[in-house]
């Protein structure tokens, strides 16, 4: 069986950069501002664009390309993980260009949705799926919104517990190129959260609830354990996420949070970005301390999306694989 390789993840941010206390939503709610800039939540700043999205996400790509060496006429299909495209007939011809900018031009192209933050991560798992039947060998994976479109112009998000950025990540899913095993993915969906969800503490039970159900079907696919892990999560504030994961056994010094005062809520994209953003390979044990004391050789990844009722978690091996010679596996 063909072993998935999660490959030259990159992004592209929007091209401003604004403080998010200057935001007329948080201007307006003093005290929702206060918990979200407090050092215990982390937001400093958001990221926005004037560009659409397709132009965040062709940057994202040719990235990848150039770090994975894999030409961009040699990927098979492109998945985009997006709520963000316009609409009608402009989707199309946007798309077309990307393709047309990055050398993607034979591939086959889809899009993937309705998963909130999630949806970035199903896509991974639905990449690693083709390329591990056979399907295909190169799977572009594309992540993009903007919080004009995938919002409705709202940068409070997740229910109070983010604000959101611009922005685009994209990595490729590949039989041979070089990069880290993808082990296992997993999601879970709660309906009943996009009603509402009921009073906060049914709100809170449930999305606690959430967490423990989509890492128990993650370990029931692969082995998961925390001490031996570092969660890449969507960049909620920083208590939020912490509080959720906790619960499920990873501590603070486990989750890579630093993205979330620096780039905000990149909605799907945020496990790429910080992916993106660590070492290639990780340190041999016994040579010093990552930022904020953590650990600099994990054994696994788990790249985690959430959204308020969808979340989805991809387990990545740590160690990346050489470029797999002769096309097999």
């Amino acid at each position: 069986m063909i072993t998935p390789r999660l490959c030259g993840p990159a992004y592209e941010l929007g091209e401003y950069a604004d403080p998010v206390s200057e935001l007329p939503e948080l201007r307006a709610a003093p005290r929702i501002a206060a918990d979200l800039t407090s050092p215990a939540a982390g937001f400093v700043s958001y990221r926005w664009s004037e560009a659409p999205v397709a132009e965040l996400m062709t940057a994202a790509v040719q990235r990848t390309l150039a770090a994975s060496g894999v030409p961009g006429g040699d990927i098979d299909m492109v998945l985009l993980a997006t709520d963000s495209l316009p609409g009608g007939r402009a989707a199309h011809r946007d798309v077309a260009e990307l393709l047309q900018e990055t050398g993607m031009s034979r591939a086959t192209v889809s899009t993937l949705g309705l998963m909130d933050c999630a949806t970035a991560m199903a896509a991974v798992g639905t990449a690693a799926s083709l390329v591990r039947d056979g399907t295909a060998r190169q799977v572009m994976v594309v992540s993009g919104d903007l919080a004009e479109l995938s919002t409705g112009g709202q940068r409070v998000v997740a229910g109070g517990a983010a604000i959101a950025s611009d922005g685009a990540a994209s990595a490729l899913v590949s039989a041979d190129a070089p990069g880290r095993p993808v082990l296992a993915m997993a999601h879970h969906a709660d309906p009943e959260q996009e009603w509402g969800g009921g009073p906060p503490q049914r709100q809170l039970a449930a999305r606690i609830q959430a967490y423990r159900e989509l890492f128990g079907r993650l370990a029931a696919r692969h082995p998961v354990d925390p001490a031996g892990s570092l969660v890449l999560p969507s960049h909620f504030a920083r208590h939020v996420m912490r509080m959720y994961l906790a619960d499920v056994g990873f501590p603070a010094d486990r989750i890579v949070l630093e993205g979330v005062g620096r780039l905000a809520h990149c909605q799907g994209s945020d496990p790429l970005i910080t992916l993106a953003d660590l070492p290639a390979e990780p340190k041999p044990s016994g040579t010093g301390q990552a930022a904020a004391g953590r650990a600099v050789d994990p054994e696994r990844l788990v790249l985690l999306g959430a959204g308020i009722s969808h979340v989805a978690a991809v387990l990545l091996d740590a160690r990346p694989l050489p470029r797999l010679e002769g096309g097999s596996s």
